[in-house]
């Protein structure tokens, strides 16, 4: 019987995925042009991967069973999407955040690509909000948070029941931007 080789960086835990990134070749700008990227998919992280690497200057070609991008299942995640931001001063970490996110995942997930999700969820929210998602505001006019789904923190930022909405809404408008922006004016 075969076994599935997942790919997952060697070393430490909180390290594979660092390392892994810092020893890959870099694109020369001229040259991204040249290099073609294939995102199948036109759920949340695929539309926000396409109008992300679309802005960096590579073309993308975007593929999606739906008739329309806009019909993904990302719009069913209504509670929120959690970052480890710390925003109440509880005492939230990366290593919390990865701590409940296996928990929550029965322990089934692969551990190094859920420390990696934790380490770069702070980077997500800060980008939803770049595109244009209009997540929860306190009085004071800072993002909201809340606790969710068992977490002993509140870290779960959201878009007052319409999260999944908004966030797949804030990556089509990106991706609707790049596709303009290679495309002139007209959606082809």
């Amino acid at each position: 019987m075969a076994t599935l080789n997942s790919k997952i960086p060697q070393g430490e835990l909180k390290d594979k995925w660092t390392r892994y990134k810092a020893s890959q070749k870099l694109v020369n700008p001229a040259n991204k042009r040249k290099l073609e990227i294939i995102v199948v998919g036109t759920g949340l992280a695929g539309a926000a991967a396409a109008a992300s690497l679309g802005q960096m200057g590579f073309k993308v070609k975007v593929f999606c069973i739906q008739d329309s991008p806009r019909r993904a299942h990302s719009i069913a995640a209504q509670g929120g999407i959690n970052a480890a931001k710390n925003y109440q001063n509880d005492g939230d970490s990366v290593q919390r955040l990865f701590i409940d996110t296996i928990k929550g995942g029965d322990y089934r997930a692969r551990e190094a690509n859920v420390y990696r999700l934790a380490e770069v969820s702070n980077n997500i929210i800060d980008q939803c909000v770049a595109q244009g998602v209009p997540f929860a505001r306190d009085y004071a006019g800072y993002l909201d948070n809340r606790s969710f789904g068992g977490a002993q923190v509140s870290r779960t930022f959201y878009a007052k029941g319409q999260t999944g909405q908004q966030l797949l809404l804030g990556a089509y408008s990106a991706l609707s931007k790049q596709i303009k922006r290679w495309h002139g004016n007209t959606l082809s």
